[in-house]
Protein backbone atom coordinates (compact mmCIF):
# COMPACT_ATOMS: atom_id res chain seq x y z
CA UNK A 1 0.00 0.00 0.00
CA UNK A 2 1.28 3.47 -0.89
CA UNK A 3 1.51 6.53 1.37
CA UNK A 4 -1.25 8.12 -0.71
CA UNK A 5 -3.54 5.12 -0.17
CA UNK A 6 -2.75 5.07 3.56
CA UNK A 7 -3.67 8.74 3.79
CA UNK A 8 -6.90 8.27 1.85
CA UNK A 9 -7.84 5.29 4.04
CA UNK A 10 -7.29 7.35 7.20
CA UNK A 11 -9.47 10.18 5.86
CA UNK A 12 -12.26 7.91 4.66
CA UNK A 13 -12.05 5.98 7.94
CA UNK A 14 -12.54 9.26 9.83
CA UNK A 15 -15.62 9.98 7.71
CA UNK A 16 -17.04 6.52 8.46
CA UNK A 17 -16.36 7.00 12.18
CA UNK A 18 -18.19 10.33 12.14
CA UNK A 19 -21.20 8.87 10.32
CA UNK A 20 -21.29 5.95 12.74
CA UNK A 21 -21.16 8.40 15.68
CA UNK A 22 -24.22 10.08 14.18
CA UNK A 23 -26.09 6.77 14.43
CA UNK A 24 -25.77 5.70 10.79
CA UNK A 25 -24.69 2.16 9.97
CA UNK A 26 -21.64 2.70 7.78
CA UNK A 27 -19.18 0.42 6.03
CA UNK A 28 -16.74 0.63 3.13
CA UNK A 29 -17.96 -1.50 0.22
CA UNK A 30 -15.13 -0.99 -2.30
CA UNK A 31 -12.10 1.03 -3.34
CA UNK A 32 -12.85 1.44 -7.06
CA UNK A 33 -9.67 3.36 -7.88
CA UNK A 34 -7.64 0.30 -6.80
CA UNK A 35 -9.78 -2.22 -8.71
CA UNK A 36 -9.27 -2.31 -12.47
CA UNK A 37 -12.49 -4.29 -12.85
CA UNK A 38 -14.69 -1.78 -11.02
CA UNK A 39 -16.73 0.51 -13.29
CA UNK A 40 -16.07 3.59 -11.12
CA UNK A 41 -12.83 5.44 -10.37
CA UNK A 42 -13.72 7.19 -7.08
CA UNK A 43 -11.68 6.49 -3.96
CA UNK A 44 -14.41 4.59 -2.10
CA UNK A 45 -17.95 3.30 -2.26
CA UNK A 46 -19.50 3.52 1.21
CA UNK A 47 -22.76 2.03 2.40
CA UNK A 48 -24.53 4.58 4.63
CA UNK A 49 -27.76 3.39 6.24
CA UNK A 50 -28.24 1.00 3.34
CA UNK A 51 -27.56 3.52 0.54
CA UNK A 52 -24.35 3.30 -1.46
CA UNK A 53 -22.41 6.53 -1.85
CA UNK A 54 -19.48 7.21 -4.19
CA UNK A 55 -16.89 9.19 -2.21
CA UNK A 56 -13.83 10.93 -3.57
CA UNK A 57 -10.99 12.36 -1.47
CA UNK A 58 -9.19 15.64 -2.18
CA UNK A 59 -6.38 17.34 -0.28
CA UNK A 60 -7.05 21.02 0.34
CA UNK A 61 -3.64 21.77 -1.14
CA UNK A 62 -1.82 25.00 -1.66
CA UNK A 63 -0.58 25.66 -5.22
CA UNK A 64 2.34 23.34 -5.96
CA UNK A 65 5.00 26.06 -6.19
CA UNK A 66 4.09 27.58 -2.84
CA UNK A 67 5.52 25.04 -0.36
CA UNK A 68 8.87 25.04 -2.19
CA UNK A 69 8.89 28.84 -2.21
CA UNK A 70 8.24 28.94 1.54
CA UNK A 71 11.06 26.48 2.18
CA UNK A 72 13.37 28.58 -0.01
CA UNK A 73 12.56 31.67 2.08
CA UNK A 74 13.20 29.85 5.33
CA UNK A 75 16.55 28.68 3.98
CA UNK A 76 17.49 32.11 2.62
CA UNK A 77 16.39 34.19 5.61
CA UNK A 78 15.95 32.14 8.76
CA UNK A 79 19.54 32.09 10.03
CA UNK A 80 20.30 35.68 9.01
CA UNK A 81 17.25 37.24 10.66
CA UNK A 82 17.84 35.09 13.75
CA UNK A 83 21.33 36.61 13.89
CA UNK A 84 19.90 40.15 13.58
CA UNK A 85 17.42 39.40 16.37
CA UNK A 86 20.14 38.16 18.73
CA UNK A 87 22.48 41.06 17.93
CA UNK A 88 19.76 43.53 18.99
CA UNK A 89 18.22 41.44 21.79
CA UNK A 90 14.79 41.44 20.17
CA UNK A 91 12.22 39.12 18.71
CA UNK A 92 11.78 40.08 15.06
CA UNK A 93 8.67 39.02 13.16
CA UNK A 94 8.94 39.24 9.38
CA UNK A 95 5.95 38.79 7.09
CA UNK A 96 6.58 38.16 3.42
CA UNK A 97 5.13 37.04 0.10
CA UNK A 98 6.83 33.80 -0.99
CA UNK A 99 8.77 34.29 -4.22
CA UNK A 100 8.08 31.63 -6.84
CA UNK A 101 10.00 30.91 -10.02
CA UNK A 102 11.18 28.16 -12.32
CA UNK A 103 12.80 25.21 -10.58
CA UNK A 104 16.56 25.49 -10.49
CA UNK A 105 16.56 29.27 -10.40
CA UNK A 106 17.56 31.32 -7.39
CA UNK A 107 14.26 32.71 -6.19
CA UNK A 108 13.80 36.26 -4.99
CA UNK A 109 17.36 37.26 -4.06
CA UNK A 110 16.56 40.99 -4.28
CA UNK A 111 13.31 40.51 -2.36
CA UNK A 112 15.08 38.64 0.43
CA UNK A 113 17.75 41.32 0.60
CA UNK A 114 14.97 43.87 1.12
CA UNK A 115 13.48 41.76 3.92
CA UNK A 116 16.82 41.63 5.70
CA UNK A 117 17.04 45.43 5.46
CA UNK A 118 13.52 45.74 6.91
CA UNK A 119 14.52 43.47 9.81
CA UNK A 120 17.53 45.66 10.61
CA UNK A 121 15.43 48.84 10.48
CA UNK A 122 12.77 47.30 12.73
CA UNK A 123 15.44 46.29 15.26
CA UNK A 124 17.00 49.77 15.24
CA UNK A 125 13.74 51.67 15.76
CA UNK A 126 12.27 48.88 17.92
CA UNK A 127 9.01 49.01 16.00
CA UNK A 128 7.22 48.20 12.77
CA UNK A 129 8.44 48.94 9.25
CA UNK A 130 6.79 47.97 5.97
CA UNK A 131 7.97 47.23 2.47
CA UNK A 132 6.40 48.58 -0.69
CA UNK A 133 4.66 45.41 -1.97
CA UNK A 134 1.77 45.45 0.51
CA UNK A 135 2.92 42.21 2.13
CA UNK A 136 6.44 42.59 3.54
CA UNK A 137 6.79 43.91 7.08
CA UNK A 138 9.24 43.57 9.95
CA UNK A 139 8.40 44.23 13.57
CA UNK A 140 10.67 44.21 16.61
CA UNK A 141 9.56 43.24 20.11
CA UNK A 142 11.41 43.20 23.41
CA UNK A 143 12.10 39.60 24.38
CA UNK A 144 14.12 37.74 26.96
CA UNK A 145 14.67 35.07 24.30
CA UNK A 146 15.61 36.90 21.07
CA UNK A 147 14.48 35.00 18.00
CA UNK A 148 13.18 35.36 14.45
CA UNK A 149 9.68 34.48 13.28
CA UNK A 150 8.91 34.24 9.55
CA UNK A 151 5.23 34.63 8.68
CA UNK A 152 4.35 34.01 5.03
CA UNK A 153 1.33 35.31 3.20
CA UNK A 154 0.63 31.88 1.72
CA UNK A 155 -0.44 33.26 -1.61
CA UNK A 156 0.36 33.16 -5.31
CA UNK A 157 -2.50 35.42 -6.40
CA UNK A 158 -1.36 38.80 -5.09
CA UNK A 159 -4.67 38.90 -3.19
CA UNK A 160 -4.49 38.96 0.60
CA UNK A 161 -7.94 37.31 0.87
CA UNK A 162 -7.55 33.77 2.21
CA UNK A 163 -10.65 32.73 0.26
CA UNK A 164 -9.10 33.88 -3.03
CA UNK A 165 -5.92 31.98 -2.20
CA UNK A 166 -7.78 28.76 -1.37
CA UNK A 167 -9.82 29.04 -4.56
CA UNK A 168 -6.63 29.34 -6.61
CA UNK A 169 -5.47 25.95 -5.35
CA UNK A 170 -8.84 24.16 -5.15
CA UNK A 171 -10.66 25.17 -8.33
CA UNK A 172 -8.79 23.06 -10.91
CA UNK A 173 -8.69 19.75 -8.96
CA UNK A 174 -12.32 20.14 -7.89
CA UNK A 175 -13.57 20.87 -11.42
CA UNK A 176 -11.53 17.91 -12.69
CA UNK A 177 -13.35 15.66 -10.23
CA UNK A 178 -16.74 17.16 -11.08
CA UNK A 179 -16.14 16.49 -14.77
CA UNK A 180 -14.56 13.08 -14.16
CA UNK A 181 -15.01 10.48 -11.45
CA UNK A 182 -17.89 12.21 -9.62
CA UNK A 183 -19.84 12.79 -12.84
CA UNK A 184 -19.30 9.15 -13.80
CA UNK A 185 -20.56 7.98 -10.40
CA UNK A 186 -23.63 10.22 -10.54
CA UNK A 187 -24.49 8.95 -14.03
CA UNK A 188 -24.20 5.39 -12.68
CA UNK A 189 -26.91 6.18 -10.13
CA UNK A 190 -24.82 6.70 -6.99
CA UNK A 191 -25.20 9.48 -4.47
CA UNK A 192 -21.90 11.35 -4.39
CA UNK A 193 -19.75 12.99 -1.74
CA UNK A 194 -16.44 14.84 -1.73
CA UNK A 195 -14.15 14.60 1.30
CA UNK A 196 -11.84 17.61 1.51
CA UNK A 197 -8.82 16.99 3.69
CA UNK A 198 -6.70 19.46 5.66
CA UNK A 199 -4.48 16.79 7.20
CA UNK A 200 -1.22 16.94 5.22
CA UNK A 201 0.16 13.81 3.67
CA UNK A 202 3.38 13.15 5.56
CA UNK A 203 2.14 14.60 8.85
CA UNK A 204 4.45 17.52 9.55
CA UNK A 205 4.21 19.25 6.18
CA UNK A 206 1.44 21.61 7.36
CA UNK A 207 2.48 24.30 4.90
CA UNK A 208 1.27 22.11 2.01
CA UNK A 209 -2.41 22.45 2.96
CA UNK A 210 -4.75 25.32 3.80
CA UNK A 211 -5.72 25.42 7.48
CA UNK A 212 -8.62 27.85 7.10
CA UNK A 213 -11.79 27.32 9.13
CA UNK A 214 -14.76 25.27 7.88
CA UNK A 215 -16.87 28.36 7.15
CA UNK A 216 -14.26 29.77 4.76
CA UNK A 217 -13.67 26.42 3.07
CA UNK A 218 -17.42 25.93 2.65
CA UNK A 219 -17.84 29.39 1.08
CA UNK A 220 -15.02 28.81 -1.40
CA UNK A 221 -16.28 25.35 -2.33
CA UNK A 222 -19.85 26.60 -2.77
CA UNK A 223 -18.65 29.36 -5.09
CA UNK A 224 -16.74 26.88 -7.28
CA UNK A 225 -19.71 24.50 -7.38
CA UNK A 226 -22.08 27.31 -8.32
CA UNK A 227 -19.78 28.36 -11.17
CA UNK A 228 -19.69 24.79 -12.44
CA UNK A 229 -23.47 24.36 -12.22
CA UNK A 230 -24.08 27.33 -14.50
CA UNK A 231 -23.06 25.16 -17.44
CA UNK A 232 -23.34 21.62 -16.05
CA UNK A 233 -25.90 19.52 -14.20
CA UNK A 234 -25.12 19.04 -10.49
CA UNK A 235 -23.10 15.92 -9.72
CA UNK A 236 -22.23 16.37 -6.03
CA UNK A 237 -24.64 15.70 -3.15
CA UNK A 238 -22.44 16.40 -0.12
CA UNK A 239 -19.10 17.93 0.80
CA UNK A 240 -17.25 16.97 3.99
CA UNK A 241 -14.10 18.38 5.55
CA UNK A 242 -11.50 16.56 7.67
CA UNK A 243 -9.92 19.43 9.65
CA UNK A 244 -6.20 19.67 10.16
CA UNK A 245 -6.55 20.76 13.77
CA UNK A 246 -8.88 19.35 16.42
CA UNK A 247 -9.31 20.00 20.13
CA UNK A 248 -10.98 16.84 21.41
CA UNK A 249 -13.62 14.55 19.96
CA UNK A 250 -16.01 15.78 22.65
CA UNK A 251 -15.73 19.35 21.38
CA UNK A 252 -15.20 19.03 17.63
CA UNK A 253 -16.23 16.30 15.18
CA UNK A 254 -13.56 14.33 13.34
CA UNK A 255 -15.15 15.37 10.05
CA UNK A 256 -17.42 18.36 9.33
CA UNK A 257 -20.39 18.29 6.96
CA UNK A 258 -19.86 21.45 4.89
CA UNK A 259 -22.48 21.28 2.14
CA UNK A 260 -25.55 19.10 1.76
Amino acid sequence: MTAKEDHEDAAIGALCDELTARGLETRIVAHPDRDKNHPLTVDAVISIAGDEWAVDHCLLSRPSLLPAAMKATEKALGIEIEKIAKEHGRMIVVSYLPQTGAHGQKWGADYYRGLRELAVKAAVIDGLVAGDDGFATAQSFHSDTPTAVLTPFTDTTGNASIAAQIAAGLRDPLVKKLDGQLKQAKQAGFRTALLLDQVPRGGSESHTVWLAGPTTVAAVTTSILNEHRRENPPVLDQVWLRPGQRITSAIAPSVHLLIS
